[in-house]
């Protein structure tokens, strides 16, 4: 059967993760299962920066789960707190800080983006 169109439930904590950056990243949905959009949840712990990337072609959701920080998305800063939802149109610079706190983000791209597909990193 096609994985494209195969149901794909996750239950707490039992999503693969890898390390981006020095950022611990959930992949939700498998790269296989992934034809409209890819699904990611974002855990950074505190005092941590995500360096400032941008997609060219993905457009970006992002919904705060729990935690606070700040994001800088094209230069202007935004805190972040539980709830806050945003969106990255393509193109656009973004980075992620936390301070005291951790931040627990939930990522979804449009078309699907991964680590190595439509990411790039400021020097």
């Amino acid at each position: 059967m096609d994985k494209k169109k195969q149901v794909v439930f996750v239950q707490p904590d039992q999503a693969p993760s890898f390390d981006l950056k020095g950022i611990c990243i959930d992949q939700l949905l498998p790269k296989e299962a992934c034809s409209q959009f890819s699904a990611y949840r974002v855990k950074m712990k505190p005092h941590q920066v995500k360096k400032t990337s941008y997609h060219k072609v993905g457009e970006e959701l992002y919904y705060v789960l729990d935690g606070s920080g700040s994001a800088i998305l094209d230069g202007k800063k935004y805190i972040l707190t539980k709830g806050c939802f945003f969106r990255v149109p393509p193109e656009t610079l973004h980075q992620f800080i936390t301070e005291n706190d951790s931040l627990d983000l939930l990522n979804f791209h449009s078309p699907p983006v991964f680590s190595d597909h439509d990411t790039y990193f400021e020097d």
